[in-house]
């Protein structure tokens, strides 16, 4: 138990003005993480009164980075600047500190159609795998980093950073925890705009296949064009289906990426 720091990346997103109004918790300290801000945000962020820093660039495992290493407490829970804090979230992750080196907390996110609802229904169960530490929720014990290379997330991948954390956070033999009552809710999504982050995972993915990296394997048009049968039978026909053209956009940013690189891979 005890305190911690909350690193808030943003650049262009206003919304961070209601996430730092979710604050309900005394011993949860936020930091706002500007990178290359526009000048509302800018504004938005002074007038809020709370503990800031400002990068020069824009890139958010570079302003994650940047906020872990300014933090003076050493628990640091990541959040995004579209999302607030469901009522005692906070005090949950706070009574937390220590139990784990990686806490992760779960999302949940609004929908107010027919179609954003089937992408969130995707969403919470992509971004809730308890095997995985993407870092929103996820509170960090510093004292980990050590023993998982020095750093948190690779400034070389501006996609899919959790994903290379999660492997070595596995070699390491890190310890994590899920804590039910860590809920962040996240604004709605349209299926445009998942899709587009689909194709920068993609693009992400590549990254990591380019480098080296544990865990990244080579991805196949054969693979993604499959029917998903399973899923068909095991979901509700609309979730199966955005799921495959989640896993098609996935698969057009890693191919369009390797193509841009020459490589046939």
């Amino acid at each position: 138990m005890g305190e911690l720091t909350v690193v808030i990346p943003v650049r262009d997103d206003v919304r961070v003005g209601r996430c730092l109004a979710s604050f309900d918790e005394s011993r949860a300290h936020p930091l706002v993480v500007m990178n290359d801000p526009t000048q509302e945000v800018r504004e938005l962020v002074e007038g809020a009164g709370c503990d800031s820093m400002t990068l020069p660039t824009a890139g958010g495992p570079a302003a994650c980075e940047a906020g872990i290493q300014r933090a003076e407490t050493a628990a640091v829970l990541f959040m995004d600047s579209d999302c607030v804090f469901h009522p005692g979230a906070l005090t949950a992750f706070a009574d937390a500190v220590g139990t784990a080196d990686f806490v992760r907390g779960v999302t949940i996110f609004r929908h107010r159609t027919r179609l954003q609802r089937v992408v969130a229904r995707s969403r919470v169960r992509h971004t809730n795998m308890p095997q995985m530490l993407f870092k929103v929720p996820l509170m960090v014990d510093r004292r980990v980093l050590p023993r998982i290379g020095g750093y948190l997330f690779d400034h070389r991948l501006a996609w899919t950073e959790d994903f290379d954390l999660t492997m070595r956070a596995r070699s390491s033999g890190a310890t994590t925890r899920v804590l039910r009552d860590g809920v962040v809710i996240h604004d709605a999504l349209t299926p445009l705009r998942d899709l587009t982050s689909a194709y920068r995972y993609g693009q992400g993915h590549r990254g990591g296949v380019r480098l080296g990296l544990d865990g990244y394997k080579a991805v196949s048009w054969r693979s993604a064009l499959r029917v998903p049968w399973g899923a068909l039978r095991r979901d509700d026909t609309a979730l199966a289906l955005y799921d495959h053209l989640f896993n098609l956009s996935f698969t057009a940013g890693y191919k369009l990426a390797s193509a841009s690189e020459g490589s046939p891979q």
